[in-house]
């Protein structure tokens, strides 16, 4: 079996052809429908669209999948540099621990099969300049004895705190769709107790945004450290189950990085039969009646299908691809006021060091500058810094990649782009004074460069579509965090979103439970069980 990947009028790239070999999985799940594989047309082959794909696979949907760049993943990627690999994705991987009920699902997807995972002793570091660090600790006890070795006065904060996140450890809901009813009735029962246990504290810390937390702090150091950690703006929530993950093993980081893992998702997908179109932009989505068709691409030609998921951009979905015709007062309250993820500038650096006096902090270090840098006219007065010498894959050997992450501003680099000879010279700029910086923390670090990359909010919109070219869709403030964002639109039929654009926080997990929820309901309304 084969097929053809055409490549759009604005990619010139040639057409790619991918050859595939049906397997026992793919003959076995066609066999599951009543008549025909019923079509599917799947748009982006991110993680998400890669997900959905490989679920319609396994229950008798024939699928593919059309996506505007020339490798899978999205934003799940990597580039190489002069022998450098600069990861543009992955700190951590959610459930990969393999006793978490979700663990099974990375199974599913092919995704997390042979990979090495490296649970760090510190999951993030925050150094400011006077050279005071915080360690935030991957076991919580740890974690509080650090914090009240540092902020004694602020004792009862710190115990109240860490307790509710210890609370959280192990906490996680029975897989839909995973077992008999019978089995999952009875682990729903084994973990109603610990729900009983977290729903309190959910409520207690669910409104307060981290601004708000960091407040609480008496000392003045730990004040600033969560004032700076992490955005401001979301819930405090989000960091207790990170805390929980992290402290359970279950958010390691995967040696290798981001794109073998999407390499390793597109191949399961392949091997089930599925069908991936390379360089093939989707402008529209066909309507007829109160249903979605099929779609056209940006070279003109139409192609049709029963059924049409979207894990592309969820603002150019709903007002590009479908003209902005199936909306209610929820969506435009969505895509009017929820803030988003800031788009980012990845300065990506390789380095002729190995750095042996830092542990492997996987989650980053944030590195409180001496002297801001400036960005679009921002002070940028704290770098997030990977510094990826516990991943060997990475760079050659003695040598060491870095990335540094800055919220920036999308208009001021769309507008900057017009004019490439001053955009190039502005990256340029930055790079350098970044450089500079980190040779302050690392003295001779400067002459140790052997490669910088530039990554503005313009290259994540021109590989991704991402709207305002935001790095994760939308923020998981206290609002957002727990609203339900629709897979489905107002008045239209046999159409399908999923992603990070329907559940706020973004992260490869959003990609994978959309996916499979949305194959759940194809399934059930089809009157097929769900596999």
């Amino acid at each position: 079996m084969f097929f053809r990947c055409y490549a759009s009028k604005k990619h010139k790239a040639k057409p790619m052809i991918y050859f595939v070999n049906p397997t026992k999985n793919t003959e076995e799940a066609l066999n599951t429908t009543k008549d025909r594989p019923r079509s599917v047309i799947i748009i982006g082959a991110g993680i998400a669209g890669l997900c959905a794909g490989i679920y319609a696979q396994r229950n008798g949907y024939k699928s593919r999948i059309y996506e505007m760049h020339d490798l899978p993943g999205g934003l799940m990627t990597a580039w190489k540099r002069k022998g450098y690999t600069i990861d543009g994705c992955i700190h951590w991987l959610t459930w990969s621990n393999p006793k978490t009920n979700y663990y099974t699902l990375w199974e599913e997807i092919g995704l997390i099969q042979g990979r090495q995972i490296l649970n760090p002793e510190v999951f993030l570091r925050f150094e400011d300049p006077d050279g005071r660090i915080f360690n935030f600790y991957s076991d919580i006890d740890r974690l509080e004895q650090h914090m009240l070795e540092i902020g004694p006065e602020d004792r009862a904060f710190i115990h109240e705190f860490c307790s509710d996140a210890r609370a959280m450890v192990g906490f996680e809901s029975p897989v839909e769709g995973k077992g008999s009813f019978a089995g999952n009735l009875f682990k729903s029962l084994r973990m109603l107790p610990k729900m009983l246990s977290v729903i309190p504290k959910m409520r207690k810390w669910g409104p307060m945004t981290l601004g708000e937390f960091a407040g609480k702090f008496k000392n003045p150091f730990l004040h600033r450290v969560f004032a700076e950690l992490w955005m401001t703006e979301m819930s405090v929530v989000g960091m207790l189950f990170t805390m929980a993950l992290v402290h359970d093993r279950a958010a390691g980081y995967p040696i290798g990085g981001s794109l073998p893992m999407a390499r390793a998702v597109e191949k399961r997908y392949c091997d089930l039969g599925g069908e991936i179109c390379y360089n093939c932009r989707v402008e529209k989505i066909l309507v007829e009646g109160d249903r979605a068709v099929g779609v056209q691409l940006a070279d003109g030609s139409i192609q049709k299908a029963d059924a049409v998921i979207s894990a592309a951009d969820g603002h150019a979905t709903i007002f590009e691809m479908l003209g902005g015709r199936f909306v209610d007062e929820k969506i435009h309250e969505i895509y009017e006021e929820y803030p988003l993820f800031p788009p980012i500038l990845l300065v990506g650096l390789g380095v002729k060091r190995t750095f042996p006096e830092l542990p492997g902090v996987t989650g980053g270090m944030n590195l409180s500058l001496r002297q801001p840098v400036e960005v679009a006219g921002m002070a940028i007065k704290n770098l997030d810094l990977m510094v990826y010498n516990f991943d060997p894959t990475l760079a050659p050997e003695g040598k060491t990649v870095l990335t540094a992450m800055i919220p920036t501003q999308y208009n001021y680099w769309k507008q900057l782009e017009a004019d490439r000879e001053r955009y190039e010279a502005e990256k340029e700029r930055i790079g350098i004074e970044v450089i500079q910086r980190l040779d302050q923390r690392f003295p001779g670090f400067a002459g140790e460069v052997e490669m910088a990359n530039v990554a503005t909010p313009m290259t994540f919109e021109h590989y991704t579509g991402n709207w305002q070219a935001s790095f994760e869709g939308f923020l998981p403030t206290p609002k957002a965090f727990m609203a339900r964002i629709p897979k489905t639109l107002p008045g239209l039929e046999s159409f399908y979103m999923v992603g990070q654009w329907v559940q706020p926080g973004g992260g490869l997990p959003t990609g994978l439970t959309t996916g499979r929820e949305v194959v759940m309901q194809l399934c059930k309304k089809d009157g097929v069980k769900f596999r």
